[in-house]
């Protein structure tokens, strides 16, 4: 198993000396509205890190809707070209699509056609990542934070009864645990799983009680999952909780207690 940590380029030296195997980065990192020429630097930087963001989330931005009257899937296609071969070019081998506000069905739109909308746009993203060596994730948020794909099950039967080969899923404690989604949905849904995150109570480090984190992890060590898991939560202080934390993953993942 690989552990990694949800954060910014500015944080990754700080996740390497924790001892992380890899880093999460926004799609932002990448620059994907800019040129070649403009994302030049950045992209040197992060690729010089010492350790390799091998997932990217928050894959489009709210203002690139998804369904609605203003969806493009024409700008979204450039958008995604140049944002997934970026991504390959520094090691990812995963994008996460939540991007709740991206998604967000508008008031007063027909729902029947917004869905439509979005496995167009579901298709076409996993059709360009898969050009470039990337699985694609789709994250189910709570509602709270959108209001469509609040659940794992919700996101696996759309993705069967639409037949979208190419998109996968991820799987979010945070999500399951705001949503109380039972752990048996979760392990229904496992065949499709090739993301995971996780964090503690209250979305705080993945070492804070609240959450059925031993739970979930039985879940994915019965489904045979063995990829990678990224702590994706809230740091007081980065550079001290991160390497507790992840004693705590990697004991969790075993099947002890820290």
């Amino acid at each position: 198993m690989r552990f990694g940590v949800c954060t910014t380029p500015d944080q990754i030296d700080v996740v390497a000396a924790a001892g992380f195997d890899f880093c999460e980065l926004p799609a932002r990192a990448v620059m994907p509205f800019d040129d070649d020429a403009a994302a030049a630097p950045a992209l040197r930087a992060i690729a010089a890190s010492r350790i390799r963001p091998e997932s990217f989330n928050i894959l489009v931005p709210a203002e690139m809707p998804l369904c609605g009257p203003h969806a493009d899937p024409d700008a979204l296609r450039a958008y995604l070209q140049r944002a997934f071969s970026r991504m390959a070019s520094l090691g990812a081998a995963i994008a996460v699509l939540g991007s709740g506000a991206a998604r967000r069905i508008p008031d007063g739109w027909s729902r029947e056609r917004a869905l439509d909308q979005l496995a167009a746009a579901l298709a076409l993203a996993g059709e360009e990542a898969d050009r470039c060596g990337i699985a694609l994730a789709l994250e189910h948020l709570n509602r709270q934070e959108s209001n469509v794909f609040n659940t794992i099950g919700e996101c696996a039967m759309f993705l069967r009864d639409r037949g979208l080969p190419h998109v996968s899923l991820l799987a979010d404690l945070y999500h399951i645990e705001i949503e109380r989604e039972p752990l048996d949905a979760v392990a229904d849904a496992m065949p499709r799983v090739v993301h995971v995150h996780v964090a503690g109570g209250g979305r705080r480090p993945p070492d804070t009680p609240g959450y059925d984190y031993a739970g979930f992890m039985h879940v994915l060590r019965n489904a045979g999952y063995n990829a990678r898991i990224s702590a994706e939560c809230a740091w007081e202080n980065l550079a001290e909780q991160a390497p507790v934390a992840l004693a705590f993953m990697r004991a969790q993942w075993q099947g002890g207690m820290v």
